[in-house]
């Protein structure tokens, strides 16, 4: 049995946030930016800001400036969540020291401003990226906090089951093919396409990856990098010639950008046995696919080259402190699929008791209780799930002469290929997540 939240203490002294400042010319303007801005009333409330953020697990924070104060919301576990207003003096001051540590315009508040800074917290270090833009009532400010330090070394670690570990390290260390990696906008793309290339075998064989200069990945051990100018107009196209004289034994592509890249990517794999790597934004494998075939490469060659699709969709964890079990009516197991007898229970997220439950001996009403771990959200960390769809000839047959998503998910069924919506019911019948988070993330 789950057990039961306990009442919520006074709210912990949270620990100091060090702020250190980032983007000037010099690490002597740097200083002087963050001196002038500890100068500020304001610094106080702008580091409590972050560290009340960085407590709750909050991986953004978003400022919301009108005419009336400042909305406050911190996105924790992909979901945003309200904290408390500031009003609008304190909001201004606060704004001002994040733009003066990142060595940004004080004054401007219409205009797109771009800057980062760096956050040192109960033990962590973040790179803060900053963004700040007018709108209609007034300026929206973004902070996005990125651990110096991974939270995932491996695929596995965000959820990967073992046996799918397996079958895509099998293609990973083909000896040529062309593996895509996707999840939707804000659902873990980066994280994914890091942890693909570290499980691939990258010793034995030569990576090398061709990149935009102003948009570069994060490192991957022995995978090099090369750098085309994407704002002078040029794409991987130009550069990839070049590289591919020195004969290395897999292409990483990040962004595609056009149909020369795709060509080019193709021949290699199909006429020189290479490997490459690319990501694209998609809700599902079959999206993937659409979506790499939209850059209006050879179409054949392309079919013929691509020979897999990881997909993965983040989604919340019940939190272990608090989650509630429940008895599931037969007709909801029916409904998930699930077959008779298979579970006993499966859980949810705390729910306090009704009102009338919630008084003390006396009869009068109490606060209802908060877990100390999850903070009353009930959820906990996030997992992935993970789809990976590998190309067969029955697939092949739906890319030409022009793919079409429904045939490629359809025949793709036909294969016995898992959907996401498939791996989210094993995690609902595990006690991992719950019905209503997979309803959320399937919706998304």
């Amino acid at each position: 049995m789950a057990k039961k939240p306990e009442e919520q203490p006074a709210e912990p002294q949270l620990p100091p946030v060090t702020l250190v400042p980032m983007g000037a010319p010099d690490k002597q303007q740097d200083q002087a930016n963050l001196l002038a801005a500890k100068q500020s009333p304001a610094f106080p409330i702008a580091n409590g800001l972050l560290a009340h953020c960085l407590s709750r697990r909050g991986e953004r924070v978003m400022l919301d400036y009108s005419a009336q104060g400042v909305a406050i919301r911190f996105e924790i576990d992909g979901v945003w969540m309200n904290g408390d207003p500031l009003d609008r003096q304190s909001g201004d001051a606060a704004l001002a020291v994040y733009k003066k540590i990142a060595n940004l315009n004080v004054q401007d508040r219409r205009s797109k401003q771009e800057g980062k800074f760096g956050v040192e917290f109960s033990g962590g270090k973040y790179v803060a990226s900053f963004v700040s833009q007018g709108v209609k009532t007034g300026e929206r400010v973004v902070i996005t906090f990125k651990p110096k330090k991974p939270k995932f070394t491996r695929i596995e670690d965000l959820g990967m089951r073992d046996k799918m570990r397996q079958r895509l390290k099998e293609q990973l260390d083909a000896d040529n093919g062309f593996i895509v990696v996707s999840a939707p906008p804000g659902g873990g793309l980066s994280t994914t396409w890091n942890l693909t290339l570290e499980t691939a075998d990258r010793l034995m064989r030569d990576f090398v990856s061709t990149e935009d200069k102003d948009n570069k990945e994060d490192e991957i051990i022995n995978v090099g990098a090369k750098y085309y100018d994407r704002a002078a107009g040029q794409s991987p196209a130009d550069l990839l010639p070049q590289m591919i004289l020195k004969e290395p034994d897999v292409l990483v592509v990040p962004e595609l950008t056009n149909a020369e890249t795709v060509k080019i990517l193709c021949e290699q794999i199909n006429k020189f046995s290479k490997m490459a790597f690319t990501k694209v934004y998609a809700k599902e494998a079959a999206e993937a696919l659409v979506k790499v075939f939209a850059y209006k490469g050879p179409v054949d060659e392309l079919a013929k080259a691509v020979t897999a699709v990881v997909n993965v969709r983040l989604i919340r964890r019940l939190c272990d402190q608090c989650k509630q079990p429940f008895q599931p009516p037969p007709q909801l197991l029916q409904k998930l699929g699930i077959p008779a007898g298979r579970v006993q229970v499966l859980y949810q997220e705390y729910k306090p008791p009704p009102p009338e439950q919630l008084v003390d001996e006396k009869g009068n009403p109490i606060v209802p209780p908060i877990c100390q771990k999850c903070g009353g959200i009930g959820y906990y960390g996030r997992t992935g799930l993970f789809e990976l769809l590998v190309i067969d000839d029955q697939i092949r047959s739906a890319l030409t002469p022009q793919p079409n998503l429904e045939a490629i998910k359809r025949v793709a069924k036909a294969s016995g290929h898992r959907t996401i919506q498939e791996e989210g019911i094993l995690q609902v019948a595990q006690g991992v997540t719950s019905i209503n988070e997979l309803q959320r993330v399937l919706k998304q």
